[in-house]
């Protein structure tokens, strides 16, 4: 029961998610943020990739910096070197609602292009195909290169248990230029990985 605490009282302090970040060799300082329970500001790639923005640091919860540095993997295998993200950190309500989006808490971010050299520079307002796929075939039959690559990263993000909600521009409007990419706390993860799918 004593020894159940303990790590009970590791993960609720986020001790066990620095030391995975740690051992993952980011690189990452601690930032304070309100509303952010273990706030990390990430410096240089995140799993092997270039995660940018025009006007923001990379200030995340540490939770989700450890499942895009995992997913990460599955997105440099797609021939990416580079992410843009427009919104990680931001004190907001969902749409249309009183209730705080989960990047008030930093568990959310926003991303809208990925860049490689085999793929070029792909938008998700322009490149991403609407509704392919289904519950047996998650990519379906894209008509493009970028078309595909964008959906069969949707797809990894839906079912690698990585991300709590993982929302497309098959979502709704709000959604049209960018994959929203959404994990839990920390101290509400029994593992790093989900036995279930991403809601989407």
């Amino acid at each position: 029961m004593l020894l159940l605490l303990v790590i009970l009282t590791a993960r609720a302090s986020g001790g066990d998610c620095f030391a995975e970040l740690d051992a993952r060799h980011l690189a990452y300082k601690h930032a304070s943020r309100p509303g952010i329970q273990l706030g990390v500001e990430l410096i240089g790639t995140v799993g092997g990739i270039e995660l940018v923005s025009d006007d923001q640091p990379l200030v995340i919860d540490c939770s989700l910096a450890v499942s895009l540095d995992e997913a990460g993997k599955y997105i440099h295998a797609l021939g990416i070197a580079k992410a843009t993200f427009s919104s990680a950190y931001s004190r907001r309500n969902v749409r249309g609602t009183n209730h705080p989006s989960k990047h008030s808490y930093g568990l959310a971010i926003d991303v809208h292009t990925f860049t490689g050299p085999e793929v070029g520079t792909l938008r998700v307002d322009r490149d991403f195909e609407q509704g392919l796929g289904d519950d047996m075939d998650c990519v379906g039959s894209p008509l493009t290169q970028g078309g595909a690559v964008l959906k069969i990263l949707q797809c990894q993000f839906v079912r690698s248990g990585l991300f709590y909600l993982v929302l497309s521009p098959d979502y709704d409007d709000a959604h049209h230029d960018h994959f929203h990419l959404e994990a839990k706390p920390w101290a509400q993860r029994p593992a790093l990985r989900s036995g279930t799918p991403a809601i989407h």
